[in-house]
């Protein structure tokens, strides 16, 4: 596949943004965020409404500028380690060809050139003192007349749940709906958790995805499970004895990834004694409820540390959702108070012991995983109807490993997982994980 750059140029807030609001004050979530781009691909059929890639283009430039009014800092640039200037340097915008059609490139979805349909180079780790536009878009045309949009949006300030007002905003202008409209709170996360310097922060999390993994070519799957799989793996933790509670779709099957993985992972590691910490990435908003509101913009992630040891072929899933659940809870509302009304939690004895402090110090192997069900992403209608597909990021080049995106689908949930390719290799060929994972089934 060709992708040919036709333009690319700068998109501008559509109204200078106010001087009482040209700078915006960081959380504390978002300074710990890596200084890296997430992706987001929305595919869309070719339909009458579109009336030309020319006409779309122009229609989504200018409903973009309306809409980075609206969400300011993503026009502005980095100011220091707390702070964003709102100096409305505006978004990058590309215009890109592709000698394929939308059809030849889903049957099945060539994963290895997804990274073509994006602006940049996306997970990749960059210095914290790099400045960096907030916001890169790259919009498709496929030989078809489809279109693909792809997104990168720089952590500092967005997570999924931000970066999903921000796009179905885009939209609503677009097609002139004032229904998706967002109102967002940009004040609510910096009050509520001001920022302030890492430094000394004990829980060790800032460096559990970079000290805890041998640097490895690392690579990207898809596998879906669908309804029928899902409904099989808790008849599985039934069978096991797992009949006192009823866990969610998003415990079950990302604990049966994990045990996989893990025994992927054991296959070719030789030092089997090394813990397994896994990392679930909590959204406050859904977790707490009030004082978060839906409309605060912001990194509002909280990680839960799970710690796994002598994992093996006759472990339980079930075993494994229990341990899940069990830190899961200890994410409440109570925590978040005692951040938000102690501002040395995070130095604090109580804090280091909730994050497993001692485990860095043996060398633990670590996985990632975050769920983006729910976040609304296959809503989002230019008008042109909902999305054919929503899709991550493909290639080779992955330079974070281990680390897993759960998306909720209409035929169930679809698993982006990154690992070192001789482990992902292993997990391909395991039939007891290929009897409810379905291998990138065409879209």
């Amino acid at each position: 596949m060709e992708t040919s750059v036709i333009s690319r140029e700068t998109i501008k807030p559509s109204s200078p943004t106010p001087n009482e609001l040209k700078t915006h004050e960081l959380c504390l979530f978002d300074v710990f965020q890596l200084n890296t781009y997430f992706p987001l691909i929305l595919f869309y059929r070719k339909t009458n409404y579109m009336q030309g890639f020319s006409n779309v283009s122009t229609r989504l430039k200018i409903s973009l500028s309306k809409a980075l009014t609206i969400f300011y800092p993503l026009g502005g640039r980095r100011n220091n380690y707390f702070s964003i200037d709102c100096n409305d340097e505006g978004a990058i915008y590309i215009e890109a060809s592709l000698n394929i059609s939308m059809e030849e490139f889903l049957k099945p979805p060539k994963l290895e050139l997804l990274n073509q349909l994006l602006p940049c180079e996306p997970n990749k780790c960059h210095p914290r003192e790099e400045i960096l536009p907030q916001l890169l878009v790259q919009v498709n045309l496929f030989q078809c007349g489809g279109i693909a949009i792809g997104l990168c949006n720089l952590h500092t300030i967005l997570d999924a749940y931000s970066c999903s007002a921000f796009v179905k905003t885009w939209s609503s202008i677009y097609k002139g709906s004032k229904e998706e409209l967002a109102k967002p709170d940009f004040f609510f996360a910096s009050s509520f958790v001001p920022p302030r310097n890492t430094f000394g922060v004990r829980s060790g999390v800032l460096s559990i995805n970079q000290s805890s993994n041998v640097e490895e070519k690392c690579t990207t799957r898809r596998f879906l499970f669908d309804t029928k799989a899902i409904n099989g793996l808790k008849a599985m933790l039934e069978s096991e004895g797992m009949i006192n509670t009823t866990p969610t779709r998003y415990k079950v099957v990302s604990s049966f990834i994990c045990k996989h993985m893990i025994l992927a992972c054991m296959k070719e590691c030789c030092d089997s004694t090394r813990p397994m910490v896994v990392l679930h990435v909590m959204d406050m908003r859904k977790r707490i409820g009030e004082p978060f509101s839906k409309d605060s913009i912001g990194n509002l992630l909280w990680p839960a540390l799970v710690v796994l040891e002598n994992i093996n072929e006759d472990t339980n899933v079930g075993d494994m959702v229990r341990i899940l659940e069990e830190e899961l809870g200890k994410v409440n509302k109570e925590l978040f108070l005692k951040v938000k009304n102690d501002p040395s939690f995070f130095w604090s004895d109580e804090c280091a012991k909730l994050m497993h402090e001692g485990i860095m110090n043996k060398h633990p192997i670590s996985y990632v995983f975050t769920s983006w069900a729910n976040m609304g992403f296959d809503d989002i209608d230019f008008g042109w109807g909902k999305p054919l597909w929503l899709a991550q990021r493909g290639g080779t080049q992955e330079t974070i490993p281990n680390t897993v995106v759960l998306m909720e689908t209409k035929e169930g949930i679809e698993v982006w997982l990154t690992m070192p390719e001789k482990h992902i290799v292993i997990l391909e060929h395991d039939m007891d994980f290929l009897k409810f994972a379905c291998l990138n089934p065409s879209i």
